[in-house]
This record gives C-alpha cells, structure tokens and sequence, in this order.
C-alpha cells in the first residue's frame, strides 16, 4: 500500500470514529448496504465500524473512502 493510501485510510478512520463518515453518506443519499457491496463487507459491518465498535483494517478503510466518493458523485 502506497504511503498516500495510507494516510486516506487513517483519514477515513478517524471519520468514521467522529461520525462525519456516516453523516456524509447518509446527506449523499447512499445506503450502507450500498458500501457494504463496494467494499465487499456486510452491511452489519459497515454499521459497526460506523458506530464505532469495530475498526476498520487499513484496506477496508480505502476501499470504504473511494466507494463513498464514488457513490456520492452517482448520486449528485
């Protein structure tokens, strides 16, 4: 993983642990289910990383970044 992948991850991380992931997700009108399928995780997954009670591994965490990025400009 490539030190720019790295610190996106660590970015979307800390998102997630303030809640400012979900919040975009949710005001970009994208379900979790619809991360789930992007990222390849199940939608209970997604929710607990949103709720903090899991923590993303650093390639769930990119791949959870750039699926909310994609799927936020499908929905503009």
């Amino acid at each position: 993983m490539r030190p720019s992948d790295l610190a996106a991850a660590a970015k979307t991380r800390v998102a997630l642990r303030a809640g400012s992931a979900r919040l975009t997700r949710i005001q970009s009108g994208v379900s979790a289910a619809e991360i789930a399928r992007a990222v390849g995780v199940s939608r209970t997954t997604v929710g607990d990383w949103e709720a903090g009670r899991k923590v993303p591994t650093a390639e769930h965490a990119l791949a959870y970044g750039k699926a909310l990025a994609a799927l936020e400009r499908r929905a503009a």
